[in-house]
């Protein structure tokens, strides 16, 4: 009896060998089914790879804009993938329970972990690092760095001066927070090490010479098996996880069985149009897209590729705003509206968004500068010529970005020179007007104000009123005549002992014009005529009058 008992408990033995659990830190996502110990070791190893990378760069807390899922297969059984690979909505590595971490893996993280958290770095500098960390070794906690790859070169053997030789260690991430910050070469060397450029070059060069490499330790992260609690995975995570590693007819196998079921819908929609866009089939994937939107997918890469196929503008930037909101690490949805948005301050402002998020982008930068200097905002686009110019790893791009920081002041005076001709061009032009308008209300008054005047006879007229009688009389040369509003005039007159008087035409259609000849008034200077002017003396001080005129008698 107590030897079936014990047949009987095999199968449930064998199941429980296969179950599936995981732990989480920082970036990371252990998945495996060899049980808990290489799950966590998995986790220690790339943990401290992780810290001391960060530890190098002076960055302690190295993210990355997608979590990292790392598979720890008992037997692959063909879920493989290039070395983290962009999955579903991760990154994805797949390691066997028993597989060593290759320097190509490391090299993939180290670029992956620097792309996500650092400006770019000159190039020597980049592939220094990543060759350097590629032959990374961890024993328990204890990091080792420092042994050479399989073909080391003065990139590798620059950082491993300065990792390894203590004179240097402590003070290499400030030289490198100086590089990727633009600070030239010489100032950052001296900055960071006391010593120029060169000199910190030739001891490098020297110590490659030599090959003389030793190893050393790197100050690890304290970790305890209680800083990583092992989870349960159920069937239908797992069965999500290893399909989203996208791994041709595999997964899309996964993912049918998973719609059958009714099981996790959004991200098996969205993984089958994964597989779609990758067998060029966008008309299928646009609509594996469309449904995993529709069912309430909570993933961005499912709304930012669904609006790369969405040709209706409004639709698709609702959906990237999804996805920005769903990741708001992400540069992609801020570009891909950037590029659809015809409005320039909404532009300007997703273009920005985007080069913060990935500052080693330059066609980002370059983009950000166009938007700038349509704006006429030459101080900003200098700034993001610059930007550019540092996250650029092409030469020729380099020097183009060059150039054009470099024409960003002569652009300026030329756009300010344009504008004061501009504006000369229509001051004269405003000024045009306002004379043209004067001189149609000059002669409209003055055709009022003649019209005002009654005709020459040789009778005398009759008083146009009963009422007061003028009380001054003025007589004298007729010198100048200035028209005002309202048809109104003032006389300047010469009196005989050269006295100048002035008299304000109030009213022209009550004054009363004698004389022969022309009785008529023009508005400026006159010819010499002589007249004799009846007024009421009323003196105006804003206009310099003596009084009003009733009478006029030309002579």
């Amino acid at each position: 009896m107590r030897r079936l008992l014990l047949i009987a408990a095999v199968p449930c033995l064998l199941a429980a060998d296969d179950r599936w659990i995981k732990f989480t830190r920082g970036p990371y996502e252990i998945l495996t089914d060899a049980g808990p110990r290489p799950g966590r070791e998995t986790m220690v190893r790339f943990e401290q790879f992780r810290a001391a990378l960060g530890q190098i760069v002076g960055e302690p807390e190295l993210a990355t804009p997608l979590p990292v899922r790392i598979f720890v297969f008992k037997n692959p059984k063909g879920w493989t993938t290039a070395p983290f690979a962009e999955g579903r909505d991760r990154y994805s590595l797949v390691l066997g329970e028993k597989t060593p971490v290759t320097p190509e893996i490391y090299s993939d993280l180290a670029r992956l972990l620097l792309k996500s958290n650092t400006a770019q770095m000159p190039l020597p500098f980049e592939r220094g690092l990543v060759a350097f960390f590629s032959t990374f070794d961890v024993s328990g906690i204890r990091i080792a760095v420092g042994k050479p790859p399989a073909r080391p070169d003065l990139d590798w053997a620059r950082i491993h001066l300065m990792v390894v030789d203590p004179d240097y260690l402590g003070k290499i991430r400030v030289l490198l927070y100086n590089l990727r910050h633009g600070v030239a070469d010489d100032p950052a060397y001296r900055n960071a090490f006391g010593k120029s450029a060169a000199e910190v070059e030739a001891q490098a060069k020297k110590h490659f010479a030599a090959g003389n490499f030793q190893t050393a330790s790197l100050p690890s992260r304290p970790m305890a098996e209680a800083d990583f609690p092992e989870r349960q995975v159920s069937d239908v995570e797992i069965r999500l996880a290893r399909a989203d590693l996208l791994a041709g007819p595999q997964s899309a196998a996964e993912y049918q069985k998973l719609l059958q079921g009714h099981e996790k819908v959004p991200e098996a929609e969205e993984g089958l149009g994964l597989l779609a866009l990758r067998d060029r089939n966008p008309a299928e994937a646009r609509k594996q897209f469309a449904a995993a939107v529709e069912a309430g997918s909570t993933s961005a890469r499912a709304y930012i590729e669904y609006a790369k196929l969405e040709p209706d503008d409004a639709k698709a930037e609702q959906a990237l705003l999804k996805a920005a909101g769903i990741n708001p690490k992400l540069d992609e949805p801020f570009a891909l509206m950037a590029k659809r948005d015809t409005d320039p301050r909404k532009r300007l402002m997703h273009w920005k968004a985007a080069a913060e998020r990935d500052p080693r982008n330059a066609e980002y930068w370059r983009s950000l500068a166009e938007t700038y200097l349509a704006d006429h905002n030459y101080a900003e686009a200098a700034k993001a010529w610059r930007s550019g110019e540092q996250a650029a790893t092409d030469p020729a791009l380099r020097d183009r970005m060059h150039q054009a920081r470099m024409s960003i002041e002569q652009q300026r005076l030329d756009y300010e020179e344009a504008e004061k001709r501009r504006d000369a061009e229509e001051k004269a032009k405003e000024l045009e007007r306002l004379k043209t308008e004067a001189r149609a209300e000059l002669h409209k008054s003055e055709s009022k104000f003649s019209e005002g005047a009654p005709a020459a006879t040789g009778d005398k007229p009759v008083p146009w009123w009963e009422g007061p009688k003028p009380d001054a009389k003025a007589e004298g040369t007729l010198k100048r005549v200035d028209c005002l509003a309202k048809q109104q005039a003032v006389l300047s007159i010469e009196l005989a002992d050269r006295k100048l008087v002035k008299l304000l035409v109030a009213e022209p259609a009550k004054v009363a014009y004698t004389g022969s000849g022309e009785v008529t008034l023009g508005c400026g200077l006159q010819k010499a005529r002589k007249i004799s002017v009846e007024y009421f003396a009323k003196t105006n001080p804003k206009l310099a009058t003596a009084g009003e005129v009733a009478t006029i008698d030309f002579q």
